[in-house]
């Protein structure tokens, strides 16, 4: 199983192998000396047949768009600009 493997980390690893020709694939596949039925699996483009053979289910994730948190508001008395309650109730005593 590792031939099949090494051979799908070149083929992954080199953009041309995507629209290889199928002469060129069957070439490059005896050379390599795969299993006939993972050779075959390859050229027909047979994913479901392919994972089958290596006893692995297809990986599979699903995104989906979170709700979004809600800021907590801070009360409209409290910013910058407005006196916090020490310092308002010490202007109050000067006044």
């Amino acid at each position: 199983m590792s031939d099949i493997i090494r051979f799908l980390e070149r083929m992954g690893g080199d953009a041309q192998w995507r629209h290889a020709p199928g002469d060129i694939m069957e070439a490059a596949l005896s050379e390599a000396e795969l299993d006939p039925e993972h050779g075959a699996a390859l050229l027909a483009g047979d994913t479901a047949r392919l994972h089958a053979l290596l006893g692995c289910a297809p990986l599979m994730a699903v995104q989906l768009p979170g709700q979004e948190e809600e800021e907590e508001q801070e009360d409209e008395g409290e910013g910058e600009d407005a006196p916090q309650p020490d310092s308002a109730r010490q202007a109050a005593a000067f006044a």
